[in-house]
């Protein structure tokens, strides 16, 4: 659901990726990354958007502090189990040529933005195991707030070799009301013959599951490809006309170039999320 946001996380989940190998792992490296993602125009879409984003990245890998695709985090009350960062997403605008949403208000792009708690439940030398726990709070480019989302999650990642990073994610969307009404609802001078009016209400959103691999090319070139679906059959919302497919995938692929490392190692208890 977070659109370019989501191909971001993408591109530096898979720069930062490079700390899975077993080998000494910069204190910070910078550099590029490009990909193409395809995706429904919003959550419960039957059109698509295609996008190419290229996108600059930074990784930093402190002590306690780290800096990577999550933004800033820390270990929280000195336990390494348990981390504090930050989770962002956004959406895309979505004009009303959509056909099921023909006649109606456009949606602005909007930004989100709120704290993830995670806990490190499981943690060996080749597989990790975390639930993460994220709110995020919802504010259009018109300056309107759209509510919050709540997407708690558990991952598992797999390292089978130096090269080799893969990630499966399950987890569930909890929106308010004020976030489903603006996507969802359907208000009496917009109903058609075939649109009926409908209001959305806060709660379970949908389910989903996703699953995410990188390799290394070479110690700076990283390939990477994801697919996330999501059901909104379960969710409140489901009945809504703007609902054309229950069925929500994600498509993406691309690569990773890191141009500058430090000459310094990080140090050896630094961990990658």
């Amino acid at each position: 659901m977070r659109y370019p946001a989501l191909l971001i996380m993408l591109i530096t989940a898979a720069a930062s990726a490079h700390a899975d190998e077993q080998r000494p792992k910069p204190a910070w490296e910078v550099g590029v990354g490009a990909g193409v993602v395809s995706l429904p125009q919003y959550m419960g879409s039957d059109e698509r958007y295609t996008l190419a984003i290229p996108i600059p990245y930074l990784v930093y890998r402190g002590k306690r502090v780290k800096v990577d695709r999550n933004g800033i985090r820390a270990e929280l009350f000195g336990l390494k189990q348990l981390t504090l960062d930050a989770s962002f997403g956004a959406g895309l605008p979505v004009r009303n040529s959509n056909r099921a949403r023909a006649g109606m208000p456009e949606l602005k792009f909007n930004f989100q933005a709120g704290p993830r708690l995670n806990w490190h439940m499981i943690e060996t030398d080749h597989a990790d195991v975390k639930l993460r726990l994220p709110w995020r709070g919802i504010i259009d480019v018109s300056g309107s707030t759209l509510g919050w989302l709540i997407e708690p999650d558990v991952q598992w990642r797999w390292r089978p070799t130096d090269r080799l990073n893969l990630r499966f994610n399950a987890g569930a969307l909890y929106a308010s009301r004020r976030y489903n009404e603006t996507y969802y609802s359907v208000a009496p001078q917009y109903v058609t013959p075939t649109r009926a009016a409908y209001r959305a209400g806060g709660g379970l959103h949908s389910l989903s599951a996703a699953a995410t691999m990188s390799y290394g090319i070479t110690d700076h070139l990283r390939l990477f490809g994801t697919l996330r679906y999501r059901n909104l059959s379960p969710g409140v919302i489901a009945a809504s006309p703007l609902v054309r497919d229950r069925n929500y995938l994600i498509i993406a692929a691309g690569f990773t170039w890191s141009i500058w490392q430090s000459e310094q190692d990080a140090h050896p208890s630094s961990r990658e999320e």
